[in-house]
C-alpha cells in the first residue's frame, strides 16, 4: 500500500500503477532524469523464440551456437519449424545416432523447447514411428497466456499435405478456443504455396475473422507476405544449408524473436551478428533483390602455368539490359519515387582470404561494371616457398555486390564467400549437347571467358599449344572424341582437358506390325517392395498385378502410397526419320528404353526432376519400355520428346500402343 501511495505522490496516474510496480526511487525533484513512459512489462505480454531448419546440408556448430545465445536472451520458451536431423533413411542405428546428436546439442538449452517435424525428421514409416516414440505426437496445440499455439505436421500424408484426421483435430481446437486473443500457426512447409488440395484452405477458412500469424521453414530462404490480411513468415535457417549471401536475398542464419503484445506479435530476426527487421524481404522488396541477384554473375577458371604456378580468371558480369527499362518495368519499388535513383551500374568488391599455399598478386579489387557488360580479371598466384604444388584447400573470395548509388537504407547488397577449388578443371567450357548424329554434325565449343585460346584435337591425343585453334563450328562425319583445353599464351598457362564423344549412328528401323493388332495404352506390371535407392532388378521379382495403363499417373495403379514400382511396355510411333531427344520427369526414379537401348536414365530417389537422352529412329513404330519406382513423399511420371523441328511434346500413354 505504501508503494502505491508513493507512486501517487509522484503524480503518476492510476493506469500506470501496474506497469510501475516494483520501481522505487528517492528523488523528490519536479524534474526527473527519465521519461514518463510506463515500463513495458504488461502482465499478458511475453516473449519467445523460433529456430528454423538445422539440416538439409547442415553446417556444424550453428544450431548449438544458437542454443547458447538463446540462454543469454532468456525467451520464455523456444518453438521449432522442423528439420532437426538429416534423416532420409530407415536405418534405425543411424537415426538413433542422429537423434542422440540433436539431444546433446539441445541439452544446453535452459528453457522449454517445442518440436515439430520436417521432411528430414519424418520421411518414411520407420522415422514416423521413431518420432512418435520420442515425442508422442507429430501435431498438437497448446494455450499460453490466452494465445493459441498450433503445431502442424506438414508431412502427414502422401506428399506435402494434412491428413483428414489432422485437419479435423485443428478445426476442433480452433473452435474450442474461440476466446483467445491471437492464434499462432507453426509448420515446416509453407503449405499455402503448394497444391490447393492439401487442406490448408480449410484451416484458413475457419480462422477467418480472428487474428492469427503463420510461421514455416523448409525453403532455407526468408520471405514475409500477407494473406487474408494476416502475416505469413517463411523463415531462413538456423544452420541448414545456405549460401548465406545476404539477408536482402533471404539467406541468413537467425533466431526469430517474437514479443506477444496486446496488438499482436512483434517479430524481429536475430542474426548471429545482429538484428534483422521483419521487412528485410517481402512482396514489395523482393523484386529489387532478385534483379540484383539476376544481374550479377561470377564465373571462375584456374589455369596452371609452365612453372607450376596458377592464374585465377574471374569474370564478373552485369547482365542488366542497359538499353531497356528492365529495372523500372519489373515493378521494383513501385510505390517509391526514388526508383529513378537506382543506377544500372553494378558495384562489385572482392578480397581474397589468406591461403596457406597460394599468394594472389592482387589481394583485393573494387569494380564498377556498366549494364550489359563484363569485366575479366587474370590474377597470378604464387606458391609459398615452404608448400608443395598439391593443393587441398580452395581459394576463398569474400565478395559483395550492389547497384551503384543505391539510395535505400539498408542498401540492397549481396555478399558471400566464393569457394574456388584448385582443381584446374576447364570450368566454363561447354560442348554441343546433342551427342549422336546421322550423316554429319557440327559441334560448338562455348565459353564465357575472353582472350584465351581453345585448342582441340579429333584423334584422341591431348591438345597442345600448336594444335588446332577453335575459331568456329567443328565439322565431323564419323564417330569422334573431341578433346579441348584453354591456353593463355602470354602467361604460358593451360587448363585440364575436357572431352566429349559424338557417335555417328544409324536410325533404328521401325517394326512391321499389323495396326489391327494394336490398342491404345501401355501394358504395365506392378510390384511392391522396399525400393528406396534405385530401380530394382525386375527379372528377380514377380508382379502383383498386370494391366493396361492409359495414363502415366502411378497413383491410378498403386495400392499403397510408397515403395512400389512399375514397368510399362508397348509401342511408340514417330512421324519421321531423325534424331529424337526423349525425356522423363519423375518422382522418384525412372528409365526410358527404346529398342532396348537405355535412352534416358533418371534413376534414384529424388523429388520431381527431368533428364534427357538422344536416339535415332526411322519413322514408324518402335518398342518402348519405361521403368519407374516410388520411394516416398509424392509420385509422378511424365515422358515425351522433342526434335530439331518440333518443340518438347508430352506423350500421354493413351497415344501409345500395346498388342491385344
Amino acid at each position: 500500500m505504501r508503494a502505491v501511495l508513493f507512486l501517487l505522490l509522484l503524480g503518476l496516474s492510476p493506469s500506470c500503477l501496474l506497469a510501475q510496480a516494483g520501481f522505487e526511487h528517492p528523488l523528490r525533484t519536479d524534474s526527473l532524469p527519465w521519461t514518463s513512459r510506463s515500463f513495458d512489462n504488461a502482465p499478458d505480454q511475453f516473449q519467445f523464440a523460433i529456430v528454423s531448419d538445422r539440416t538439409g546440408g547442415h553446417r556444424a556448430g550453428i544450431f548449438g551456437d544458437a542454443m547458447q545465445k538463446l540462454n543469454l536472451l532468456h525467451p520464455e520458451f523456444v518453438m521449432s519449424v522442423g528439420d532437426l536431423i538429416e534423416g532420409y533413411t530407415k536405418d534405425t542405428a543411424v537415426l538413433h545416432q542422429q537423434w542422440a546428436e540433436f539431444d546433446s546439442i539441445l541439452s544446453v538449452l535452459d528453457m522449454r523447447f517445442f518440436a515439430l517435424p520436417g521432411n528430414h525428421d519424418i520421411s518414411n514409416d520407420v522415422m514416423r514411428q521413431l518420432w512418435l516414440d520420442r515425442y508422442g505426437a507429430s501435431y498438437y496445440h497448446f494455450r499460453y497466456k490466452d494465445v493459441l499455439f498450433l503445431a502442424f505436421d506438414s508431412n502427414d500424408g502422401d506428399g506435402v499435405v494434412f491428413s483428414r484426421e489432422q485437419l479435423d483435430y485443428f478445426k476442433k481446437a480452433i473452435a474450442e478456443n474461440a476466446d483467445v486473443r491471437w492464434t499462432l500457426l507453426f509448420m515446416h512447409h509453407p503449405i499455402w504455396n503448394y497444391r490447393e488440395f492439401n487442406g490448408f484452405t480449410e484451416i484458413e477458412e475457419v480462422l477467418k475473422g480472428r487474428p492469427y500469424t503463420v510461421f514455416a521453414g523448409h525453403t532455407h530462404r526468408y520471405f514475409k507476405n500477407t494473406r487474408q490480411g494476416q502475416k505469413y513468415y517463411v523463415l531462413s535457417t538456423t544452420g541448414g544449408g545456405s549460401r548465406l549471401r545476404s539477408p536482402r536475398l533471404g539467406e541468413f542464419d537467425h533466431i526469430s524473436w517474437v514479443t506477444m503484445t496486446e496488438n499482436g506479435p512483434d517479430v524481429v530476426h536475430l542474426q548471429l551478428k545482429g538484428i534483422i527487421e521483419e521487412d528485410v524481404l517481402n512482396e514489395n522488396t523482393a523484386p529489387v533483390a532478385m534483379a540484383l541477384h539476376n544481374a550479377s554473375q561470377v564465373e571462375q577458371l584456374l589455369l596452371r602455368t609452365e612453372g607450376a604456378g596458377v592464374v585465377a580468371y574471374l569474370r564478373i558480369a552485369n547482365t542488366l539490359d542497359g538499353k531497356s527499362e528492365q529495372v523500372e518495368s519489373s515493378g521494383l519499388f513501385a510505390q517509391d519515387q526514388a526508383l529513378s535513383a537506382i543506377s544500372k551500374s553494378l558495384r562489385f568488391e572482392g578480397r581474397f582470404y589468406h591461403h596457406h599455399q597460394l599468394a594472389p598478386e592482387q589481394l583485393a579489387f573494387d569494380l564498377q561494371i556498366p549494364a550489359d557488360s563484363a569485366i575479366q580479371l587474370a590474377i597470378p598466384l604464387r606458391f609459398s616457398a615452404e608448400s608443395g604444388t598439391e593443393i587441398a584447400d580452395p581459394l576463398e573470395l569474400d565478395w559483395a555486390a550492389g547497384f551503384a548509388g543505391d539510395p535505400f537504407d539498408p542498401a540492397f547488397e549481396l555478399s558471400g564467400i566464393l569457394d574456388i577449388p584448385v582443381d584446374f578443371e576447364p570450368a566454363g567450357l561447354s560442348f554441343t549437347e546433342l551427342d549422336v548424329f546421322l550423316d554429319h554434325h557440327q559441334v560448338a565449343l562455348s565459353t564465357p571467358f575472353t582472350g584465351l585460346d581453345i585448342r582441340y584435337t579429333l584423334d584422341g591425343s591431348e591438345p597442345g599449344p600448336e594444335d588446332a585453334l577453335y575459331e568456329g563450328l567443328i565439322k565431323i562425319d564419323a564417330t569422334t572424341t573431341i578433346k579441348a583445353r584453354y591456353f593463355d599464351a602470354g602467361l604460358q598457362a593451360s587448363s585440364a582437358v575436357a572431352e566429349k564423344t559424338y557417335r555417328k549412328v544409324k536410325p533404328y528401323p521401325a517394326l512391321e506390325l499389323e495396326r489391327s493388332g494394336l490398342e491404345p495404352g501401355l501394358q504395365y506390371a506392378y510390384y511392391e517392395g522396399e525400393f528406396s535407392e534405385q530401380l530394382p532388378d525386375f527379372s528377380t521379382l514377380t508382379p502383383l498385378r498386370k494391366g493396361v495403363a492409359l495414363y502415366s499417373n502411378p497413383d491410378s495403379i498403386a495400392h499403397r502410397l510408397d515403395h512400389f514400382a512399375l514397368v510399362y511396355e508397348g509401342y511408340l510411333e514417330v512421324p519421321a526419320d531423325g534424331i529424337y531427344t526423349f525425356y522423363t520427369r519423375s518422382d522418384d526414379g525412372s528409365q526410358l528404353f527404346i529398342q532396348d537401348e537405355l535412352v534416358v536414365d533418371n534413376d534414384g530417389s529424388h523429388s520431381a526432376r527431368t533428364r534427357y537422352g538422344h536416339v535415332a529412329l526411322k519413322a514408324g513404330l518402335h518398342p518402348i519400355r519405361v521403368a519407374y519406382f516410388e520411394d516416398f513423399l509424392g509420385e509422378s511420371l511424365e515422358i515425351g520428346y522433342e526434335t530439331k523441328d518440333q518443340k518438347r511434346r508430352k506423350l500421354p500413354f493413351a497415344e501409345l500402343y500395346h498388342q491385344k
